[in-house]
């Protein structure tokens, strides 16, 4: 079967994550995505731990890609994108705002090349606006945008930043949606053009209490928003379990109480409401606590609880993985690296009925596919690719053992 996106030249320019885990998303669904990095590489190739001088965690947002190495602060590199472009249904890139254009590889420049080509940016704050030079990791979108305030007010705990990267995660997403959208609408106009998205409104439109936190109401009693009332609770085995009815709640009160047998907790003054559950929730699950410690697993609790209540076990990604579950939807693809030696990372999370998605289990070095592709796409040959290698245009950094594989 086909994969849907087959048809599609992909030059990925970005670095780190918000640009490389859409790209990657492309390259799942069929597109072939050929990573520029400049001659210093994308820094995510130092994080740490390595396996076959590849981080695993570059391995797990670049698979299926092909890589070359240009520098496009030499007027020849820039030629030679330029000259990429024209074969190309789709640039992404993830530079401050501004950087395009001073490198002369801004819209314009690649539409004057291809005006069906469309230009994907990724920034911290969106462009042309007071912040759109600053910087943005995600812990600085984090703390910007509201997240790292609410999650540190419903913990009743000091601000900490969350090790997830959210934002960055968020901006890929959001792209790999506008470049779609962007690649139907050329379907029916025959134009191209350019797309830009923001971490911080990304964020923010996956944050599912904005529009609580902008009405000024703080809401008491109800229905919350947010997993984040979900309790933990150790079971008597050890294991930590998470439960998705908030105590606090009416409903949640009494499901708990009733299947805990725990009656008496309606006459505690600290319960007697829920505006009182929520100022005691912490006390509140410390009475409860003990019961559920007389449960060996989450299996058991849920059969008590009902499937009101979900209950799932906390896990580690291993733990997740050796399960019938990961076996049966094939949720965790091991990537060759070289030398029998593989990186395990996540599946895309799409089947579809007539065609083939999912990661592509290979990764590239640094400028490891420089003569391909260059080759392929703009017919260079051996004398043109050395010239460029010995003027410094083009660079690699592929370890002699995988050259003497190839």
């Amino acid at each position: 079967m086909d994969r849907p996106l087959s048809d599609l030249l992909v030059l990925d320019l970005t670095r780190a994550l918000s640009g490389p885990i859409a790209t990657r998303l492309l390259a799942d669904l069929g597109a072939d995505v050929v990573k520029v990095e400049p001659p210093d590489a994308d820094l995510t190739r130092s994080i740490v731990p390595h396996v076959d001088n590849l981080a695993t965690y570059y391995v797990q947002y670049n698979a299926g890609k092909r890589c070359v190495s240009i520098d496009l602060g030499a007027p020849a590199g820039r030629d030679l994108l330029l000259r990429l472009v024209e074969h190309a249904d789709v640039v992404v890139e993830n530079y401050r705002p501004g950087v395009m254009e001073r490198l002369g590889l801004g819209y314009d420049a690649l539409a004057a090349r291809n005006p069906g080509v469309i230009l994907c940016s990724i920034s911290g704050w969106g462009h042309g606006n007071s912040r759109s030079g600053d910087g943005a990791f995600a812990s600085v979108v984090h703390a910007e945008a509201g997240v790292t305030e609410m999650i540190a007010r419903h913990r009743d705990e000091p601000p900490r930043n969350d090790p997830m990267p959210h934002a960055d995660v968020y901006g890929g997403l959001h792209a790999l949606a506008a470049l779609l959208a962007a690649l139907h609408m050329r379907h029916r106009t025959g134009r191209g053009q350019a797309v830009e998205v923001s971490m911080a409104e990304s964020t923010l439109m996956a944050t599912d209490l904005v529009s609580a936190e902008m009405s000024g109401v703080e809401p008491e009693v109800g229905f919350r928003g947010g997993q984040h009332w979900s309790g933990v609770f150790r079971l008597g085995s050890g294991r930590w379990v998470s439960v998705t009815v908030d105590c606090a709640s009416d409903y949640g009160f009494g499901l708990w109480t009733g299947a805990a047998g725990r009656a008496d907790l309606a006459d505690d003054p600290r319960f007697a409401t829920p505006a009182d559950r929520h100022a005691n929730r912490v006390a509140l699950r410390a009475e409860l606590a003990p019961w559920v410690a007389t449960f060996a697993s989450a299996a058991d609790l849920q059969a008590v609880l009902g499937r009101v209540a979900l209950v799932a076990e906390v896990r580690t990604v291993p733990e997740l993985a050796a399960t019938p579950w990961a076996a049966e939807r094939g949720a965790f693809v091991p990537v060759d690296v070289g030398r029998g030696t593989t990186v395990t990372v996540p599946q895309s999370p799409w089947r579809f009925t007539h065609a083939l998605a999912g990661v592509r289990p290979t990764v590239g070095f640094r400028g490891e596919h420089n003569r391909e592709v260059l080759r392929a796409l703009l017919d260079l040959d051996d004398a043109e690719l050395a010239r460029l290698e010995a003027d410094g245009v083009l660079s690699d950094r592929v370890p002699a053992w995988r050259r003497a594989g190839s």
